[in-house]
């Protein structure tokens, strides 16, 4: 058999047009959000990219594909998945995402060219998203002036505080969430606490009866937490992995409802309170404590299926390198982080000139990985998806676009691979969210590179 000139009917298997068998390999794609996504498994015969169907050494059946062959009947190349199309400054090869609009003899091709194709229309992905805010005390401070008002009575600083900064980019955030999230906040301490030497429960410093329990975003979840956010104001020591445990034992683990699950932690600096709420002691006063137990809690927490972004705040500078490898252990580094940096494998905001905007971006992207996140189809009956071999094509209300695959951690217009899941670049995922865009994952063409007419 030359080419896989074949199909694949959900629950019939994978077969040619003539009734032989056709094995193929597929490629991957993540899930969807407010929006359709539309999974379809090409084996391609009448573009310019053809495959031979072939077994690999362990049995796995596969697809190799040749671009731009000769003899392509009826069709041209449109090849734009050379890496350079979404912006300098990325090593030769690598791909930079980006955007082509398609005419609609172009669409027409996709479509007509592809074999029947298999085809499914997934539900949207539901997730559960548990926030767990540093309030401490040190939230009052103002990013970058020299008078800070650490305590009640003091001097007020020029600009907005870091916990004013993080109250609003968190309102702002949760108001654009679609309601296939359901959110959860824990702010910690909400309390006022101090130093102790014998161990003591959870709630003796952290506020644990003022959560708001994880619930899909209605508008009554959403006014619940906006509530929430302006009638906490900072107080108390740092009991970051009390604050931690205490969200996910009670708060993510025992829920009910449907979806992957995360924890979003936010933090100012390091932690002043252990676990079971004790102190450094001997007088220190205000001192670090250990924070390895938050990157051993976090490990945990992904071997029982929940991911934990951090985020760095302005003062966190000293906890650097326990927030990025908590970034590891969580399941949520980005791709070529260092602990050490840069880049961190978390979200280090602590340079960003402008806190309240930074945060709000890095929130849009925690949540956008989220939301615009897609599952990578099953091809079953051992089929392995070669993810090198997908196209996106998303469908607004002015066209159709291709959109570029993006190989950097951090990018903007364009896609990338992350396990067996597709996910959408901030930018894409913000403009898809927004304007209900539709998306279709074509797998079988080598990525950015589809037939149309002459």
């Amino acid at each position: 058999m030359s080419s896989c000139d074949c199909q694949r009917d959900v629950g019939r298997g994978e077969h040619g047009k003539n009734g032989a068998e056709c094995p193929s390999r597929v490629v991957p794609s993540n899930e969807s959000d407010p929006m359709k996504t539309t999974a379809l498994l090409i084996c391609i015969s009448g573009l310019a990219v053809s495959f031979a169907c072939a077994s690999s050494k362990d049995g796995e059946s596969s697809v190799s594909a040749t671009a731009g062959m000769p003899g392509t009947a009826g069709s041209a190349v449109l090849d734009v998945g050379n890496g350079t199309s979404g912006g300098g400054g990325a090593a030769p090869g690598t791909k930079t995402g980006g955007i082509v609009t398609l005419s609609a003899d172009e669409v027409a091709a996709i479509n007509d060219n592809a074999c029947d194709g298999w085809s499914v229309e997934p539900e949207t992905k539901p997730a559960v998203l548990e926030f767990v805010v540093d309030t401490s005390l040190s939230m009052n401070e103002v990013p970058g002036a020299s008078m800070q008002p650490r305590r009640p009575g003091a001097p007020a600083a020029s600009g907005p505080t870091k916990w004013q900064s993080t109250r609003d980019a968190l309102k702002s955030v949760i108001s654009g969430l679609p309601d296939t999230i359901a959110v959860g906040l824990l702010f910690y301490p909400n309390m006022a606490n101090q130093a102790r030497s014998r161990p003591a429960s959870v709630d003796s410093c952290v506020n644990t009866m003022a959560g708001t329990a994880p619930a899909p975003l209605t508008a009554t979840q959403k006014a619940s937490l906006i509530a929430a956010l302006d009638t906490t104001d900072p107080n108390g020591w740092t009991p970051t992995d009390a604050a931690y445990q205490h969200a996910l034992q009670a708060a993510i683990l025992p829920t009910k409802l449907p979806g992957d699950k995360y924890l979003l932690l936010i933090t100012d600096g390091q932690p002043t309170l252990r676990g079971d709420c004790t102190s450094a002691g001997n007088g220190a006063g205000i001192t670090p404590v250990e924070s390895q137990p938050i990157v051993d809690h976090v490990a945990a927490a992904l071997g029982l299926g929940v991911r934990t972004f951090l985020i760095g705040s302005p003062g966190s500078e000293g906890g650097r390198a326990w927030m990025s490898e908590a970034a590891i252990e969580g399941g949520t580094a980005a791709a070529g982080c260092k602990v050490m940096g840069p880049p961190f494998c978390h979200l280090d905001m602590t340079t960003s000139p402008d806190f309240g905007a930074a945060l709000k971006a890095g929130l849009n992207k925690v949540t956008g990985s989220i939301a615009c996140t897609y599952d990578i189809p099953d091809p079953g009956q051992g089929k392995v998806i070669d993810k090198n071999l997908i196209n996106l094509v998303v469908t607004t209300a002015s066209g159709t676009q291709l959109v570029l695959p993006d190989d950097r951690a951090d990018c903007s217009e364009g896609w990338r691979i992350s396990g067996d899941q597709v996910v959408l670049c901030e930018g894409t995922c913000a403009r898809v969210q927004r304007e209900n865009d539709s998306i279709q994952l074509l797998f079988g063409c080598q990525s950015g590179s589809i037939g149309v007419p002459k």
